[in-house]
C-alpha cells in the first residue's frame, strides 16, 4: 500500500498543499546562497489539530518527495490562541520568525509590541510539559502552545533537527503561505512551516574569557578567527533555571536573542547559568543580572547591540544536549535512514579551565553563588 492510499481526501489535499509549499521555500532558499556541502538544510512541519503529523523535510536532497519526507512525531494538542504579552527578548526578533529555541519550548514571534517593549507569540513544546510543568506537578495546557508527543532531546528539542533563533516560519491556510503578523491567530487544521537553513560561515568554537574586559571569540571552519564581544561581567555562580530539568552537564539549553542558556545540572534536577547582552541586562525584567553571580554579561567592542546578532544571539546558535538516543527517521515511501545520515546540526560540546586546563563541565545543581569561581574559561566546540 503506498503511503498516500488509506488517506481521505481531505488529507491527501493538505499533503500535496504542503509539499508544493515545501518546493516553493526550497527553491527559494537554494536561490539565496550555496551552503557547504555538508550543510544541514531542513524543513518542519506542523498540522495544527489534535493528531495532526509533524514532519522533517531534508532540503539537501533537492525537491520534497516522499524519500526525504519524514514523520517525526504528532500533535497532541493544537494551539488556538497568541501570547499576547510574551517575554523581553521577543522584541529583538522578526516577526514571523523563531525568536527561542530550547530543550523544553521552541517560540515563534507573531509581531512587535515595541510601546510594551515585547512581543507576541505562538509556542511548541515536548511531550513532557502536556499537561504538566518542569518539575512534573500537574499544570493546565495554554491555548497558545502546540503540545507534541515528540520528547525532550530527540529531534526538535536540544536534538538534532533544532530550529535556529531567526529560523523563517510560514502558516499554510486555505491553499496560502501567509506570514504571522498582526491580527495573526492560528486555527485549526493550519500547517505551521520552519524552514532551518545554514550560516554562510560554519562555526567551530566561541570561547569565553571569565574576566572583566576577558575576550570573547569565534572560530570558522574557514579556519577564520574574530573577536565577537568582551565580558562586562564574569559569571561565578550557578542558579535554579528550570528549563535545565530537562537538559544534562554541559549543555546549551537555550538559545534566544538575548540569552545563552548553559545547564550545569543532570538531567532532572536543575542548575546552570546565562550569558546575555548588556543591553538585555539593562531591561526591567533582567535588573538582577547586573548584581547576580549566575549571569555573565556581554557586549560588543564599538558599542554595538549584540541582542539579536550572530553569532552570539542570532543564526549560529541552538539548543543541543546529546545524551538521548534518537530513532531512525522512516521516510513517506517507507525507507529507514539512522539520523547521522541526515544532514543535521552539530553537536556542541562544553569544556572549562577552572586553573588547570580545559576539562568537561563539572555538575552543579541548584543555586550556589560560588560554584563557578575558579571559572577562567568556557569553550563551545561545535562538531559534525
Amino acid at each position: 500500500m503506498t503511503p498516500n492510499a488509506a488517506l481521505p481526501d481531505g488529507m491527501r489535499g493538505i499533503r500535496k498543499l504542503i509539499c508544493l509549499t515545501l518546493l516553493l521555500l526550497a527553491a527559494g532558499g537554494a536561490a539565496q546562497s550555496q551552503p557547504e556541502a555538508s550543510a544541514y538544510h531542513f524543513l518542519l512541519s506542523f498540522e495544527n489539530r489534535k493528531g495532526g503529523e509533524i514532519r522533517l523535510t531534508d532540503l539537501t536532497q533537492g525537491a520534497p518527495g516522499d524519500d526525504n519526507t519524514y514523520v517525526i512525531g504528532h500533535v497532541l494538542r493544537p494551539a488556538t490562541a497568541v501570547r499576547g504579552l510574551s517575554f523581553h527578548a521577543t522584541l529583538w526578533g522578526k516577526s514571523s520568525t523563531v525568536v527561542a529555541s530550547a530543550v523544553n519550548a521552541i517560540h515563534i514571534k507573531v509581531f512587535g509590541l515595541a510601546h510594551l517593549d515585547r512581543g507576541s507569540s505562538i509556542s511548541i513544546a515536548p511531550r513532557e510539559l502536556f499537561g504538566r510543568a518542569l518539575d512534573g506537578e500537574p499544570e493546565a495546557p495554554v491555548d497558545y502552545c502546540v503540545y507534541t508527543d515528540i520528547e525532550s532531546g530527540v529531534y526538535l528539542f536540544g536534538g538534532s533537527f533544532s530550529p535556529v533563533q531567526g529560523a523563517r516560519v510560514r502558516c499554510l491556510r486555505g491553499g496560502r503561505t501567509t506570514r504571522l503578523a498582526l491580527g495573526f491567530t492560528p486555527e485549526i487544521g493550519d500547517v505551521f512551516l520552519i524552514e532551518v537553513t545554514p550560516p554562510k560561515t560554519t562555526l567551530t568554537s566561541l570561547t569565553f574569557e571569565n574576566k572583566l574586559k576577558g575576550r570573547v571569540e569565534a572560530a570558522f571552519a574557514n579556519m577564520t578567527r574574530s573577536a565577537v564581544g568582551k565580558v562586562e561581567k564574569r559569571v561565578t555562580g550557578v542558579g535554579r533555571f528550570p528549563g535545565s530539568y530537562l537538559a544534562p552537564v554541559g549543555s546549551i539549553r537555550a538559545s534566544h536573542a538575548g540569552v545563552l542558556d548553559i545547564s550545569t545540572s543532570p538531567r532532572g534536577q536543575i542548575g546552570g547559568f546565562q550569558i546575555i547582552p548588556w543591553n538585555h541586562s539593562q531591561s526591567r525584567e533582567m535588573a538582577k543580572s547586573r548584581v547576580a553571580p549566575q549571569y555573565m554579561i556581554v557586549d560588543s567592542y564599538g558599542g554595538g547591540e549584540l541582542t539579536g546578532v550572530p553569532p552570539l544571539f542570532g543564526e549560529h546558535l541552538f539548543p543541543r544536549v546529546g545524551d538521548r538516543s534518537e530513532p531512525d527517521l522512516v521516510s513517506l515511501s517507507g525507507r529507514r535512514v539512522p539520523v547521522a545520515q541526515v544532514p543535521h546540526l552539530p553537536q556542541a560540546r562544553i569544556e572549562v579551565d577552572l586553573g588547570q586546563g580545559l576539562v568537561p563541565m563539572r555538575s552543579a545543581v541548584g543555586l550556589d553563588d560560588n560554584a563557578l569561581l575558579a571559572l577562567r574559561r568556557i569553550v563551545i566546540h561545535f562538531e559534525q
